[in-house]
């Protein structure tokens, strides 16, 4: 997390900082990303506070946010693979037992639910990811602050949907892991399969987005 973090924020610590060269310069920004990370160093934020032209609570509450996003494009694309795990085996789970709990109809239109919605969920995130790649660019690329610095003016709203539908993604795949390692039901029971199928789908259900257009 620390190298990603570090490979991320460069391009704008050294816009901040001015060009640096040498040993000096990786050591600077080893320094500055990690006082963004741990935000235990309000001095050592001059400088991006003064590029991004943010203060007080505006400024804390973005690089908070921004943190956030760091991590869950650090997390998303494990996260993927462990989504396309389950919607690779979710067909292939044999219950033993007989099954008095619903129709075969009934779980067959809740796994399509539920791949449906984890594909929904999977995009959401991708797309609140890529606001923030896009921001950021056009500072760093193009040399224009405006767009980072409204996305961060937005991003603690923005980071409510991204961290919601990245807890229900990572929840579900670490749960399935580690519920059918190997795609084993390991004596799993029908009645629990349904609760299992319930959950996720109510889980990944569409919820009123807290972000607002901007």
């Amino acid at each position: 997390m620390q190298n990603f973090a570090n490979s991320e924020m460069a391009p704008l610590i050294r816009m901040a900082v001015g060009d640096v060269s040498g040993m000096g310069s990786d050591a600077m920004i080893a320094n500055l990303a990690n006082a963004l990370l741990l935000a235990n160093d309000v001095g050592a934020l001059n400088p991006l506070r003064e590029t991004l032209g943010l203060n007080g609570t505006h400024f804390t509450k973005g690089i908070f946010s921004w943190k956030g996003f760091i991590y869950y494009k650090w997390q998303f694309s494990e996260m993927m693979q462990g989504l396309i795990r389950v919607t690779k085996q979710i067909d292939h789970i044999r219950p033993v037992g007989s099954n008095e709990v619903a129709t075969q109809e009934r779980f067959d239109a809740l796994k399509a639910s539920i791949r449906t919605r984890l594909r929904e969920t999977a995009r959401g995130c991708s797309q609140a990811l890529a606001l923030y790649d896009d921001a950021f660019a056009d500072l760093v690329h193009r040399g224009n602050p405006g767009a980072f610095r409204s996305f961060l003016l937005n991003a603690p709203v923005l980071l409510l949907d991204l961290g919601h539908s990245m807890g229900m993604i990572s929840h579900i795949s670490s749960f399935w892991a580690y519920r059918f390692q190997n795609g084993s039901a390991r004596l799993l029971k029908w009645k629990e399969f349904y609760d299992i199928l319930l959950e996720f789908d109510a889980g990944l259900a569409p919820r009123q987005s807290q972000a607002q257009s901007w």
